[in-house]
């Protein structure tokens, strides 16, 4: 008898959920067929791809794992070994489940009736891991289990309450963006000009902007209200900096087309850890296309400058919230930046005062 044979038919996956994430271009889709059920979360960006994790199995378990099966393209069983009911369960039901996107829209958990029963984070599809199922016993070849003091039960739960919170008579955007705004205005004088920067999706965020005499000052508002993707990747203490806000000064002189300008260019900024599926952080670049300079049409995002301010912006619930500067840096600058790493430009930025906010500047390399 072959592997495909009437007895042992293996039914095509059927998708049982699907949801996109409010944040990033993920889809996440729960399928099974008459053996096994599924995860998924589909990227639109190649450099995400296709994660997945293993549910449950509907069947009596193998014993090996079931290596041809899956050289077909067929999704495997998880082996005895890690499973909690090696007999098999029930087939999920649409109408028991619920997917809830972390906070940071680039994982998920799945629940079963109001329980989790998996969960695919951030660093899912690294080195082997997959993700968390409640179902699975040890760290099983397509899931590990999901224990009773797995972190992860604490960030469904606040993601479930972020959602929760957008519902309510005072939203966080509302209650955020005066504190912020009370801030910078404390900070660096009354706002002339306020943009909002959300293409009208969620979530709202703005831009502050304050035209001093000598100095001219953009500040985003309330882009910390979601916490970055992939930060908790490369950093011990995530919380420092997942949630940003971004700014930038530049001498006066601008005019009103020129003021949009940048105002769009910072607008797009806000945008690319979602939509890239990626963060910012200090040293960090990016491109700074504008109608103002053909000179620096790059920048490098810092706090670190004497000069630059050192912000302490109203955070979001009990996080921090990093303040990034945007200084704009020439081609021959990012050059050096790619090669040497950014304190080497940072330094010498450091010492040419109050021409870091002068488009006109003298390069620096």
């Amino acid at each position: 008898m072959g592997l495909f044979s009437r007895k042992n038919k293996i039914e095509k996956p059927k998708v049982v959920l699907e949801l996109r994430s409010p944040s990033c271009p993920i889809t996440a889709i729960v399928e099974q067929d008459n053996r096994t059920a599924y995860f998924y979360l589909f990227g639109d960006n190649e450099d995400f791809g296709v994660k997945s994790c293993w549910i449950r199995n509907l069947v009596k378990a193998p014993e090996k794992i079931e290596i041809e099966l899956m050289e077909k393209g067929v999704p495997p069983m998880l082996t005895k070994e890690f499973c909690k009911f090696p007999e098999g369960q029930d087939a999920l039901k649409e109408k028991e489940l619920e997917i809830v996107w972390l906070e940071e829209g680039d994982g998920a958990a799945l629940l079963e009736n109001g329980e989790i029963v998996c969960v695919i984070p951030s660093w899912g599809g690294e080195e082997g891991f997959f993700g968390y199922a409640r179902d699975c016993s040890g760290e099983g070849n397509f899931a590990w289990e999901l224990s009773q003091d797995n972190v992860m039960r604490e960030r469904v739960k606040n993601a479930m309450s972020f959602v929760k919170e957008w519902d309510e008579e005072v939203n966080p955007f509302q209650s955020l963006q005066p504190k912020i705004l009370d801030y910078y205005e404390s900070v660096f004088g009354e706002s002339e000009k306020y943009y909002a920067i959300d293409n009208s999706e969620w979530p709202p965020k703005g831009l502050y902007v304050h035209e001093g005499q000598e100095k001219i000052v953009f500040a985003t508002v309330a882009v910390s209200l979601r916490s970055q993707p992939k930060i908790e990747m490369y950093y011990e203490n995530p919380e420092k900096v997942n949630r940003i806000e971004l700014g930038i000064i530049l001498k006066s002189r601008l005019t009103n087309d020129q003021i949009n300008n940048v105002a769009s260019l910072i607008s797009g900024f806000t945008a690319i850890p979602w939509d890239y599926v990626t963060f910012l952080a200090e040293g960090h670049t990016v491109e700074f296309q504008t109608i103002v300079s053909e000179k620096y049409k790059y920048a490098v995002l810092t706090n670190k400058l004497k000069l630059l301010p050192q912000m302490d912006v109203p955070a979001f619930g009990n996080s921090e919230t990093n303040f990034l500067w945007i200084v704009p840096i020439s081609s021959a600058e990012w050059d050096v930046m790619k090669e040497s790493g950014s304190q080497v430009v940072l330094d010498k930025l450091d010492n040419i005062g109050e021409e870091i906010f002068n488009l006109e500047r003298e390069e620096v390399v």
